[in-house]
């Protein structure tokens, strides 16, 4: 199932506008299911890797806000990976430091439907839904020559809409590159 999600990653990438240039590249190591609105059902880690694109003269009126694609892919055959896209926004807190905060959709490979006979039951995260809202949030600095460091959170769940909700959190490390 991996090389699904890969070839959806360079799907979404390959189908960009044109005139959306690519702004930073990021990657990194997340730790899968944890963090205080998880369950901690599934384990282990995700590998991370995020597009942001300048941000489009129209979404000005938003704060001018990122446009960005990311897979995670996790480690562990069980537990759920998640394409991701959405919008932005980064505020400099000093010439290094840096926090932003992101809003956007999922689609991912886990459960959806929960049923009391499944023999994962305690390994497995129910979410619902097949297409989450995710939110997120990153503080970082910034290393010098394009590169940065950052930690970040982000939590993808239904809110509710459909009738399993346990929702994923992962926490990570990333490095960034900003052309």
């Amino acid at each position: 199932m991996r090389p699904a999600w890969i070839a959806a990653a360079f799907f979404v990438a390959a189908t960009a506008p044109a005139a959306a240039q690519i702004d930073e590249v990021r990657v990194g190591l997340l730790i899968h299911d944890t963090g205080p609105f998880s369950t901690g059902k599934e384990d282990g880690v995700d590998f991370n890797g995020e597009v942001i694109f300048n941000s489009p003269s129209g979404l000005s009126w938003l704060g001018a806000p990122r446009p960005f694609v990311g897979l995670a892919i996790a480690a562990n055959d069980d537990a759920t990976s998640q394409l991701y896209g959405g919008l932005g926004w980064r505020l400099r807190l000093s010439p290094q430091v840096f926090a932003g905060a992101g809003v956007g959709l999922v689609i991912h490979d886990g459960e959806t439907d929960f049923d009391p006979a499944d023999p994962f039951l305690p390994d497995t995260a129910y979410l619902g839904c097949r297409v989450l809202g995710r939110l997120s949030g990153e503080v970082g600095y910034r290393l010098g020559g394009g590169l940065s460091a950052s930690v970040e959170f982000a939590h993808a769940s239904n809110a509710g809409i459909c009738d399993e909700n346990e929702g994923i959190d992962t926490v990570g490390f990333r490095l960034g590159y900003k052309f």
